[in-house]
Parts: structure tokens; C-alpha cells; sequence
């Protein structure tokens, strides 16, 4: 087995481990957010919880090489009207929203920041709200019974 470059593909799973610390990282940067308000976008980018919570959003499994893009509408959407749209959907939803947000981003270049954007609307703390709070988006544990007894 080797390191490699490859993107997690959407049907990897993503664990419980990694929503932790994907979630622990966008609390992180919605502080330092909150904290620096109106900011310019060059200290926005320089931001360590902004670089960190980048570098999560890939190493967590939540950018995917197999994504196809999803409708402009509705990511602008989901990104405005954050509670109706991404307060209830599925968890392959949510993971389709952050991927385009994350893949917007380096479309954007330096010209603009998706990520400012939904810090602003408030889109990511309902996604990491949800991420951490709803059972909904969880693999049912299934209990093995003991093969011995």
C-alpha cells in the first residue's frame, strides 16, 4: 500500500473519525471568522483555520474526483438559504454541497471566497451542526452477535 494523490472517490465511505475532524476544523475557522469580520479577502486566505479547514475538507473525504458538478441554482441556493436546503437533505447531498463549495473555491482564485460566502449565510454552520448532532446521517449500528455462544 503507498501514499497516494488520488481524491477519495463519493462512494468511499467517510468515517465517524473523520467527521470529527472535519467538524472540529470548521469550528475552528467559523471562530476566526466571526473574530475578524470584514477582513479583506488576501487575510481571509491567510487565515491557518482557513488553510486547515481546506486541507480537511480533501483529507476527510468530502472533495471527490467523481463528483459530477451540481446545478449553479441549487448550490447558490443551498448556500442563501442554508436551513431550508441543506437542513434536512441527505448525507451524499451535504458531502455533493461541501465538494462544489471546496471546487468553487479554487475556481474563484483570489477574486472571491464561496467559503467567506457561506460562513456569511451561515450555510456551514448548519452543515457542521448537522454533521455532528444528526443520526440521521449515521450507518445504523448493527450488533454482531457472539459467534462462540
Amino acid at each position: 500500500m503507498f501514499i497516494t494523490q488520488k481524491a477519495a472517490s463519493r462512494r468511499t465511505p467517510v468515517l465517524s473519525d473523520q467527521v470529527q475532524l472535519f467538524a472540529l476544523l470548521t469550528r475552528d475557522l467559523i471562530r476566526a471568522h466571526e473574530q475578524s469580520r470584514g477582513m479583506g479577502l488576501e487575510k481571509f486566505f491567510e487565515l491557518p483555520e482557513y488553510q486547515k479547514f481546506v486541507l480537511a475538507a480533501y483529507a476527510c473525504g468530502f472533495v471527490c474526483r467523481d463528483y459530477s458538478p451540481m446545478d449553479g441554482g441549487l448550490f447558490e441556493q443551498m448556500k442563501s438559504r442554508p436551513q431550508e436546503h441543506l437542513g434536512a437533505c441527505q448525507f451524499r447531498v451535504l458531502r455533493h454541497w461541501l465538494h462544489m463549495l471546496l471546487r468553487a473555491e479554487r475556481w474563484a482564485g483570489s477574486w472571491s471566497s464561496h467559503i467567506q460566502e457561506a460562513l456569511d449565510s451561515g450555510a456551514l454552520e448548519v452543515v457542521v451542526d448537522r454533521l455532528e448532532r444528526d443520526q440521521t446521517l449515521r450507518e445504523p449500528e448493527v450488533i454482531e452477535e457472539d459467534a462462540g455462544r
